[in-house]
C-alpha cells in the first residue's frame, strides 16, 4: 500500500513539472514567424491641400493567406510610389500598428498634383502594392443635391479661373486646382487650371492677366483660345478629333466656339475686361479637364 502511495506521488510530481514546461513553451509556440504583407484596407482619396485625408487611410498587416497578423505592433510608414510633382512626403505618415492595423487619421499633403500613389513599408514586412491614384487639390467643395456649386478662384502662372457646377439630383464633389500637372501640348502662354466634378456639367471662366496679354503677338480677345486636356476625345477648333498625348495620357487640343447644338466642351464667350484682362467662358461637360491659354 505504501509503495502504491509513493508511485502516485512521484507521478503527480512529474505531471506538474510537465505542465509547467508546456505553459512556459506556449508563448514561443504562438510567436509569428511567417511572411508579413502590407495591404491597403482603406484606400487614399482626392484631398484638399493641408487637410487630413478623409476617410483615413488604413493599412493591414496580413500573412500570406490574407489573415490579419494581430501580434504585429511595429511602425508603418507611408511614402510615395508615384510622385508626379516631386512633392515632399506627406505629414503624419508614420504610425504604430495596433493588432496588425495601422490607421493614419492625420495624413496631410503640402503640394497639389494629379495621379499620386502611396506605398506602405514596415519592419519585417514586404512593401505594399501601390495605392489607388489620387489627387491633391487647392479646393474641394461638396455640392448638395438640387443645388449649384461654385468654386473660388484658383491661379497658376498668370492664368486664373473659377467654375460653377450645375444643379443635379445627387450630391457631388467639385475640385479646383491651379497647376499640379504637366503642361498641355498646345499651351503657349499662361498657367494651367483644372476643375473636376464627376456627375455635373459646369461653366468655367478663365482669366488671363494683362501682362501676359501684352506678351502675345496679336493682343485682343479674338486671339486667345483654350487649350483643353481631357480623358475623353472631343472636337477641336478646326473640326477634327483631339489628339492623344501619350506623355500626359489624355486628349488635347484647342476648343471650338459653342453652337446652338454643341459640341461640348466649347468656348461660350470671349471679351476683355476694363483692366485689360482677357476673359473666356467655357461650357464644359462633367469630368476632369485641364485647361490653359
Amino acid at each position: 500500500m505504501r509503495s502504491v502511495t509513493r508511485l502516485f506521488a512521484v507521478s503527480a510530481a512529474v505531471t506538474v513539472a510537465a505542465l509547467v514546461v508546456l505553459m512556459l513553451a506556449v508563448p514561443a509556440a504562438r510567436a509569428y514567424t511567417g511572411t508579413r504583407v502590407l495591404v491597403f484596407a482603406v484606400q487614399s482619396t482626392t484631398t484638399q491641400i493641408g487637410t487630413a485625408m478623409t476617410p483615413a487611410v488604413v493599412v493591414d498587416v496580413e500573412d500570406s493567406q490574407g489573415h490579419l497578423v494581430t501580434s504585429y505592433d511595429e511602425p508603418v510608414t507611408l511614402t510615395y510610389a508615384v510622385n508626379p510633382v516631386g512633392a515632399a512626403p506627406p505629414e503624419n505618415n508614420s504610425v504604430e500598428a495596433v493588432g496588425g492595423v495601422a490607421m493614419f487619421p492625420d495624413l496631410t499633403f503640402g503640394a497639389v498634383g494629379f495621379g499620386f500613389e502611396l506605398q506602405a513599408s514596415a519592419p519585417g514586412a514586404a512593401t505594399s502594392s501601390p495605392s489607388q491614384p489620387f489627387d491633391i487639390v487647392d479646393q474641394l467643395l461638396h455640392c448638395q443635391p438640387g443645388q449649384a456649386c461654385h468654386s473660388e478662384t484658383v491661379s497658376s502662372q498668370g492664368t486664373s479661373g473659377s467654375a460653377v457646377a450645375s444643379q443635379a439630383p445627387t450630391s457631388d464633389v467639385l475640385t479646383a486646382t491651379g497647376g499640379g500637372f504637366p503642361d498641355l501640348s498646345c499651351t503657349s502662354v499662361g498657367g494651367i487650371v483644372s476643375f473636376t466634378v464627376t456627375n455635373r456639367s459646369k461653366t468655367i471662366t478663365m482669366m488671363l492677366a494683362k501682362s501676359l496679354v501684352q506678351q502675345a503677338p496679336n493682343p485682343g480677345a479674338a486671339h486667345f483660345n483654350i487649350c483643353w486636356g481631357s480623358p475623353t476625345a472631343f472636337t477641336t477648333k478646326d473640326g477634327t478629333t483631339s489628339a492623344f498625348n501619350v506623355a500626359n495620357d489624355e486628349y488635347e487640343g484647342l476648343l471650338p466656339d459653342c453652337s446652338a447644338s454643341g459640341p461640348s466642351p466649347c468656348v461660350a464667350s470671349r471679351h476683355k475686361a476694363k483692366a485689360g484682362v482677357e476673359v473666356i467662358a467655357v461650357s464644359a461637360p462633367r469630368g476632369d479637364p485641364h485647361s490653359s491659354f
